[in-house]
């Protein structure tokens, strides 16, 4: 059960109806949907590289005081993580106030959650919140592999996610960490056309995108499903199979 410090709060308006919360996944520039996989499978999102920031928009559709949370299992942390926007005010509401939007109310807060299974983020709206967006956050995606974020209403369960985002994390193809996959990058991955890694070794190559042990066309197509998109928070890639330059 959760033992973070804004279960305190709930001291309050039992008998109001809880809101009907979502949240809304949009490219970096927060206004762009990312998009689901298909229409009946709409929390769950196309690939996106490592190195990629989302942004999470947590809605309501009804206004009032709401008591809830962002929050990932320690293991699916380690892949992508949320991180909330500015600092700590300060005592007593320690909330991300940047993660706060005006639609929350006047005390709204958003807070740290850590607990021996979860990690992730609590949210309060206040009673004179309305319906619309109420909070914001960011998401990193990591490493590569498969990360399930849950957004959890404390008035329906403490255990149990209202909604479950799932997100595909794949190698970047933002070989020189520009931000950009572009020319810059194919020139990197034909630079290494033919490149051979024994399966099984330890040693592994970035332009080897299929895992295949080559770098060929399989990896030219996989880079090409990413032209001109976006990864701000990766570093350039580093090839083992090239010898370091002598200084």
């Amino acid at each position: 059960m959760k033992t973070c410090a804004l279960l305190t709060i709930v001291v309050l308006l039992s008998a109001v109806v809880s809101a009907e919360v979502s949240v809304s996944v949009y490219q970096p520039d927060g206004h762009t949907p990312l998009g689901s996989v298909e229409p009946n499978l709409i929390n769950v999102y196309p690939d996106i590289m490592v190195g990629t920031r989302l942004v999470l928009v947590v809605h309501s559709d009804t206004p009032g005081y709401w008591f809830g949370g962002l929050l990932l299992t320690w293991n699916n942390w380690v892949v992508g993580n949320v991180s909330a926007r500015g600092e700590n005010s300060g005592l007593p509401e320690l909330s991300y106030e940047e993660s706060v939007l005006p639609a929350a109310g006047t005390k709204a807060l958003v807070q740290d959650c850590i607990e021996p299974s979860l990690v992730g983020f609590e949210l309060v709206s206040w009673v004179d919140a309305v319906a619309g967006d109420w909070f914001v956050l960011d998401y990193h995606a990591e490493q590569i592999g498969l990360c399930y974020v849950g957004l959890y209403d404390y008035g329906f369960s403490l255990d149990i996610p209202i909604e479950t985002l799932l997100f595909s994390h794949v190698p970047s193809r933002d070989f020189n960490a520009d931000t950009l996959v572009n020319f810059m990058d194919f020139a990197l991955l034909v630079s290494r056309w033919g490149q051979e890694v024994p399966l099984g070794s330890a040693v592994r190559t970035p332009f080897d995108l299929d895992a295949d042990g080559y770098v060929g066309f399989a990896d030219v197509a996989l880079f090409s499903e990413f032209w001109l998109e976006r990864a701000d928070c990766n570093g350039p890639a580093t090839d083992p199979n090239t010898p370091v330059p002598l200084l």
